[in-house]
């Protein structure tokens, strides 16, 4: 059971709004796993390759991306009190543009037509846009939780500097401006993306979730206060490091953001070992899988592996295992609330609503878990030498990620058969 003693709820979105980027998420993971069982080890082997170019889009942007964005319409409202205007239309929006943008960004990646990826910078861009000016909006009416405004504010300003990195790579791909080692500035593209965007939002509302999520102690106040802003610093530390050609300040501006997400890990695993419930259920398994990966991922950039490692555990592991962890626990929440809320405004008490645990079962979240982390030990196992086991990891991926898309629909269609029941007349 979620502790949801001083949160705001009255301001929350309908559930569709979330929802839709929570139901399309996983299908962009099965595409990346159907690429690797067919390819096998051939997309390991370099992080340039059109296909692990594309499978990186498909896992950071198709997955990780509409998740965030999707919890992030309702976290907004629920831990700092700042609804997005218009909800509804603006997600809708968004995701009629980003959806198809990225599958179109990632086609351009997969075939190498920089034709393509030029097509894809006008939805993707605009979508991001429109997200970028609702949460800006959205923040100036916060009326709680400064801290998560802050976090959301240096979040966003990762995401745009993510966003016109990434679109300044694609311009000079096709030409349209000069970019003079290229490699770099895609490194940059990367931290802003990963570390900018998606890191600062795990550092600065992880530590709201996971005491609300486990009941655990919370974060130190000094790390609260710090992490993100040190986190942001950090990244500016190393742009100018690469813009000033300076290989110092480049190196002393990652590493301290490397500190920063370790420290976070290791904070983490050590405060949900002292929950004051010590009920073991997926969600944990998730984090703890995430935690590892993200320590994992810390240490293979201090002994300089190859990019291919870091990707497969940033991606594959924190950036997938981390949100789906967050997801067992959001959705079936949502989906109870907002029958609550209904049955309080029908007054309906002759129809029960489910509870939490029976939108979707812990079996059902175990398989998951159980498909996904057999899979990354596969895929360490191929970046390893072990080239036979890469198109296993690849079907177990998908089967995963298959699983938890089928997991997801279910919390959706229970929801909507007892709305149903709540609605028919007396």
């Amino acid at each position: 059971m979620l502790n949801t003693a001083g949160l705001s709820l009255e301001q929350a979105p309908p559930i569709g709004v979330p929802f839709v980027f929570f139901l399309s998420a996983p299908w962009f993971a099965v595409v990346a796993g159907l690429m690797l069982a067919w390819l096998g080890p051939d997309i390991l082997l370099t992080r340039w390759a059109p296909s692990s170019l594309a499978a990186a889009h498909l896992l950071g942007l198709g997955f990780l991306g509409l998740i965030t964005i999707g919890a992030l319409f309702q976290l907004l409202p629920v831990l700092a009190g700042a609804a997005v205007p218009r909800a509804v239309g603006v997600s809708r929006t968004a995701y009629g543009l980003l959806v198809p943008g990225i599958a179109m960004l990632v086609a351009g990646f997969w075939t190498s037509s920089t034709g393509l990826q030029l097509v894809a910078l006008a939805p993707v861009g605009s979508g991001v846009l429109i997200l970028v000016i609702a949460l800006g909006l959205a923040l100036r009416r916060a009326s709680a939780a400064s801290e998560i405004v802050r976090v959301i504010e240096l979040a966003i300003g990762g995401l745009l500097l993510a966003a016109g990195l990434g679109a300044t790579i694609v311009l000079a791909l096709n030409a349209r401006v000069g970019l003079m080692l290229l490699p770099a500035w895609v490194d940059l593209h990367l931290s802003w993306a990963l570390l900018g965007w998606a890191g600062l939002l795990l550092v600065g509302i992880g530590t709201q979730l996971v005491p609300l999520f486990h009941v655990t102690p919370p974060y130190p106040a000094w790390f609260r206060g710090a992490a993100p802003t040190v986190l942001f610093v950090a990244l500016l530390g190393a742009t100018a490091g690469h813009i000033g050609d300076d290989a110092r300040l480049r190196v002393l501006g990652v590493a301290a953001a490397l500190a920063v997400l370790a420290t976070f890990a290791v904070l983490t695993l050590q405060l949900q070992a002292a929950r004051r419930r010590p009920v073991w259920d997926p969600t944990l398994s998730f984090w703890w899988l995430g935690m590892a990966c993200l320590l994992g991922a810390v240490a293979a950039w201090l002994a300089d592996a190859p990019g291919t490692t870091l990707g497969v555990l940033v991606l594959a592991g924190v950036a997938v295992a981390v949100p789906s962890g967050v997801l067992y626990k959001v959705a079936p929440f949502l989906a109870w609330f907002h029958l609550q809320a209904e049955q309080m405004a029908q007054g309906r008490w002759d129809v029960a609503v489910p509870h939490m645990k029976s939108f979707v079962g812990d079996r059902a979240a175990h398989a998951h878990f159980a498909l996904h982390a057999a899979a990354l030990l596969l895929l360490l196992a191929a970046l390893a030498g072990w080239d036979a086991v890469a198109r296993p990891a690849g079907v177990l991926f998908t089967a995963a990620s298959v699983v938890q898309g089928v997991n997801l629909l279910r919390v959706y269609l229970r929801f909507r058969a007892v709305r149903r029941l709540l609605a028919r007349p007396v």
